[in-house]
């Protein structure tokens, strides 16, 4: 008995000093995040009033120092540049430049733009703001191919105002502009042939680049658009994750900022008490912290929506209207998808793939075995590799489309899971 007792205590003094170093890292991560971000805040400080100019002019820059490993020669700026907002309102975004080394070709260097995931609403959540960029392990060997690659914080993400989580005019006019800003900026000698490579919530805005891009910058030549894991079919992704505990972190952005387009929107409509509580304060989370809170709620049968969104009418119209439509056959795209992403279910990927093709559209979608787990059991880690491992499919393909050879779809292949939403 009292050798079982002092194992018990043991134990407990094991679990209290891990308690404690854990808090005591988890406190040092802050104060040093806090130093970090205090430092850049005046980059980061939109000018008032704002200048007058055309979206894409670069109102600041700055070298970056740390938080890469880069091809010898690279460099690294940090930008802050004039955007619009979906109604063709002024705003303003930070972000990345990276220019490869040596001189640029005549007609000027091919051009990637980058669209990241869900990362949180906090400013320091913004990529531009951070030193974790390990869902870029695709840039070198785009650099090492002479190619300019932007990556937009997107409006309000970082900045003033609110950013408009899974808004595609937003989100696809802030891509575009980062590429005008890197055409302005001295020295990157980027020119007008570009493409563009987003994940998740990237992949959205990757697709409504696709759309929007011919009419909206017509003196840049937008070649093609990857996503790897796309969010573009929002109306079935909402189908099968409104009930998860995913919706803790994606619900809570979209209840930022659904309403900043749509006022009509009611939070209390389709969220449950605690979610219209706390989702303010969740959306600021960056992501790791938001997944924790959300698996800690999942795990006290907490839930976020109180209904699925979609049964709601003034919901449903607003997700419908931000679902990125087909593109046309002149705008070829990639999609990756691993068979057990977690977050990004393959349905909605087989979903768009169905509606896609049908409306003509020149698509390939190119799908992954198991990143992590097994194939029957949907898998965070693997939605979060997915745009390390896309970046070297999309890096191949951007290859292809920047050399002038046509892009193959794949609507005759057929998708290696049932169909089994609705749509």
């Amino acid at each position: 008995m009292r050798s079982l007792k002092t194992i018990a205590v043991f134990v407990v003094a094991v679990l209290v000093v891990a308690i404690i170093a854990v808090a005591g890292y988890f406190a040092w991560s802050k104060r040093e995040g806090d130093e970090r971000q205090q430092a850049l805040q005046s980059f980061y400080q939109t000018p008032s009033p704002l200048p007058a100019g055309k979206p894409g002019d670069v109102l600041r820059s700055e070298p970056i120092t740390s938080g890469f490993t880069l091809p010898p020669g690279t460099q690294a700026q940090r930008i802050l540049y004039l955007t619009q907002g979906p109604s063709g309102e002024p705003r303003v975004s930070s972000g990345m430049v990276f220019i490869p080394a040596g001189a640029a070709p005549e007609g000027g260097r091919k051009v990637v733009s980058w669209a990241h995931p869900t990362v949180g609403m906090g400013d320091a959540c913004a990529p531009s703001r951070t030193d974790s960029h390990n869902l870029m392990s695709w840039l070198p060997g785009m650099l090492n191919l002479g190619w300019v690659v932007t990556a937009t914080d997107y409006a309000g993400l970082g900045t003033d105002g609110t950013e408009l989580y899974l808004v595609g005019k937003s989100e696809a006019y802030d891509v575009i502009n980062a590429v005008r800003a890197a055409q302005r900026l001295p020295g990157t000698g980027a020119g007008s042939d570009y493409a563009v490579f987003g994940h998740s919530q990237g992949g959205h805005a990757a697709m409504w680049t696709g759309a929007l891009a011919p009419q909206y910058a017509p003196e840049l030549k937008l070649v093609g658009v990857v996503g790897a894991a796309p969010a573009a079919a929002l109306s079935d992704l909402v189908d099968e994750l409104w009930n998860t505990n995913t919706a803790w972190v994606i619900g809570a952005e979209v209840f930022v900022s659904f309403p900043a387009v749509y006022p009509n929107l009611s939070d209390s409509a389709v969220g449950t008490p605690a979610a219209v509580k706390g989702y303010q304060a969740l959306a600021e989370k960056c992501l790791i912290n938001g997944i924790l809170e959300g698996e800690v709620r999942g795990f006290f049968d907490e839930k976020f929506f109180s209904q699925n969104p979609n049964d709601d009418p003034s919901w449903r119209s607003a997700i419908a209207d931000q679902t990125a439509p087909p593109l046309p056959a002149s705008m070829p795209a990639l999609v990756t998808e691993s068979v057990n992403d977690g977050v990004v279910l393959p349905q909605s990927i087989v979903a768009m793939q169905q509606q896609w093709c049908s409306a003509g559209s020149n698509l390939a979608v190119q799908w992954l075995g198991p990143l992590r787990g097994t194939p029957e059991t949907p898998n965070l880690e693997t939605h979060m590799y997915e745009g390390s491992v896309g970046g070297a499919l999309a890096t191949d393909w951007i290859g292809d489309r920047f050399a002038g050879r046509p892009a193959v779809p794949s609507c005759d292949q057929p998708a290696p899971l049932a169909l089994t939403s609705s749509s």
